[in-house]
């Protein structure tokens, strides 16, 4: 792939990237442009070049992120260390039923993962603009220890593991607080002092779909469509030969117009096409959405991709948990005023095979169910689609969320996870992103993503969690579900708040979930038993501590009130030494998935 760094130039790469570079992990070096034979330092007969040491000395990592001139692993980490940390992820082939699937089905379904491919390309980039190079680095290299550092790489989607902090695996420095959105010689707080200076450029600067470049003294956003032209172009062309292909309307409307707006950085209408997909067996999810790459604001938006097939079944049969949603926002445990009583409530859902994914959504943790468009102009008119991954769920449920359960739950509750709560509770969490506050209570067009910046994302996740278990005590008091399936569902959220904490505390999801489970533990709604070293949930407090958390989650929200929420995370946001000893016991479980598509075979005889 054509790497896109003359565009996105640093200044504080060294000139060392144009030579040749060398991979310490092993105990062969190499010398000028000489590549050293298998198994070998060099040709045979040649004495072996002196081996640098296998880890990088402390004093030696940079400050900053720095494309290095040899590559080497972290301080203090060793090529089995990182082998253990690869073998978190256990990997799980996702298949989907190709029968389905007619000729222009089959053409359309290639293109998109054509497509698919060069926005995985621009989100390698997003993450940090020195990406490219690195991986390059990565690939030309051989011997003990490289395969496990280019499968990390290719699992974190850069050198930074997402599970510990971001903390570097490889001898980088640390992660740009702004991913690779911001050329990373300027500041935040340049950016700050020349927006004030320059107020007209605050629109162009907080757009979900620009970079921020400097070029002298000026400081500058470039669209999306420009920056990342080169892939964007036949990422578009790619999109529109899908839409040929396929004979829905709706499906043609949505690909068509998605197509244009990579070239045009206007999402609204292509955003609208998509929620008013119909009768559609192949489910496009393709484009920019989330915003957790950019720690700096939380402004940026990262390009993705999700390629469902359907299941009309099971997506009907889940459609009518929609009627409930005015019912679920007037039940909110916040003022009136705070409430969105007003918003169109349709909100589709659609139950999907993964077929492939690209991306964003294949960083580190792999996503299980999404809730978009993020746009509140599109929620307002249109509402959100629930999108629940069926093949991903069930994959995680089997591998990862029921050894949990018996390994930190005490054992009269470890029993009682199953997988139709489990799955109904990931659904109320997609619901619930689209109940409570878009905007700052009294402040007019100011979002509750613009406000809170880069505690949004935690603060959210952690509120659809709360929200949406909250929902499910609704639901059960209005009599959709019995006590023992909310009884179920609780003890089910309380071992998925530990499935969730291995993904990193400081990671949107993780922290969300400390938070919660230090929250419930403070309450009563769950106790921990020294005897069995064991958690339990208290089934007759839940209910009210449940609904408590999800009110302070939402009011922070309402109120925009950017100091209290660190406050809360601050609070709530340290891992005790009993929960400490809870987590150790899942060593033997996977972290996550891998998932392995098999889509790329089979494209092959189509």
């Amino acid at each position: 792939m054509t790497s896109h760094t003359t565009t996105h130039g640093s200044a504080s790469w060294p000139a060392a990237v144009a030579l040749v570079c060398c991979l310490t992990l092993t105990l062969s070096g190499c010398a000028g442009d000489r590549e050293p034979e298998p198994g070998g330092a060099g040709g045979e007969g040649e004495e072996p070049v002196p081996a640098k040491p296998l880890t990088a000395d402390l004093s030696a990592m940079p400050a900053h992120a720095t494309l290095p001139e040899f590559v080497e692993i972290a301080p203090g980490l060793t090529p089995e260390d990182l082998q253990r940390r690869v073998d978190q992820f256990a990997s799980v082939p996702l298949t989907f039923d190709a029968a389905l699937l007619n000729p222009g089905q089959k053409v359309a379904l290639k293109k998109l993962v054509e497509a698919s491919d060069y926005l995985d390309a621009i989100f390698l980039e997003q993450v940090w603009r020195g990406n490219p190079e690195l991986k390059g680095m990565l690939l030309e290299r051989q011997g003990p220890g490289i395969e496990a550092a280019r499968s990390y790489f290719d699992i974190m989607y850069g050198p930074w593991d997402r599970l510990e902090g971001d903390e570097p695996f490889l001898n980088v420095g640390p992660k740009p607080e702004g991913a690779g959105y911001y050329a990373e010689e300027v500041s935040k707080e340049g950016i700050e002092r020349w927006l004030q200076e320059h107020p007209e450029d605050r629109e162009a600067f907080t757009s979900y779909f620009t970079v921020i470049e400097q070029a002298e003294d000026e400081i500058t956003a470039v669209p999306y469509s420009r920056a990342y032209r080169d892939r964007l172009e036949p990422a578009a062309a790619a999109l529109r030969e899908a839409a040929n292909a396929v004979e829905n309307p709706s499906l043609r409307r949505f690909l068509t117009s998605r197509a244009a707006a990579f070239l045009s950085d206007d999402y609204f209408d292509s955003d609208v096409a998509w929620m008013r997909l119909e009768d559609n067996l192949i489910d496009p999810t393709i484009g920019p959405y989330e915003v957790y790459e950019d720690r700096r604001y939380g402004y940026k938006a990262a390009f993705e991709s999700f390629l469902g097939i359907k299941d009309p079944a099971e997506s009907e049969r889940l459609a009518g948990l929609v009627s409930e949603l005015p019912a679920l926002e007037q039940a909110l445990p916040i003022p009136d005023e705070h409430k969105n009583l007003d918003r169109p409530f349709t909100s589709p859902i659609s139950v999907v095979d993964l077929a492939y994914a690209a991306g964003d959504t294949r960083a580190g943790v792999q996503t299980i169910a999404f809730n978009l468009p993020n746009d509140p102009r599109v929620r307002e008119q249109e509402g959100s689609k629930k999108v629940m991954l069926k093949n991903v769920i069930e994959a995680k449920f089997e591998t990862i969320l029921k050894p949990i359960a018996l390994r930190v739950l005490v054992p009269e509750q470890a029993g009682a996870v199953g997988i139709d709560e489990y799955f109904t509770r990931v659904l109320m969490h997609e619901l619930a992103h689209g109940l409570g506050p878009d905007y700052v209570t009294g402040s007019e067009g100011l979002t509750v993503n613009k406000a809170l910046r880069d505690r949004y994302s935690a603060l959210e996740e952690a509120k659809a969690d709360a929200v949406g278990t909250h929902s499910l005590a609704v639901l059960t008091e209005r009599g959709v579900y019995t006590e023992e399936f909310l009884r179920q569902v609780y003890i089910g959220h309380i071992a998925d708040l530990f499935r969730c904490m291995r993904f990193g505390i400081t990671e949107a999801h993780g922290k969300g979930c400390l938070s919660q489970f230090n929250y419930l533990l403070e309450r009563g709604a769950v106790e921990y038993d020294a005897a069995s070293e064991r958690f339990s949930v208290v089934q007759e407090v839940m209910p009210t501590a449940m609904s408590e958390l999800a009110g302070i989650y939402l009011t922070l929200q309402a109120t925009g009130d950017y100091a209290g929420v660190g406050e809360f995370f601050d609070s709530y946001g340290q891992a005790s030494l009993e929960l400490e000893l809870a987590r150790a016991r899942l060593r033997d479980v996977p972290v996550d998935i891998i998932p392995e598509y098999s889509i790329k075979e089979r494209m092959a005889s189509w």
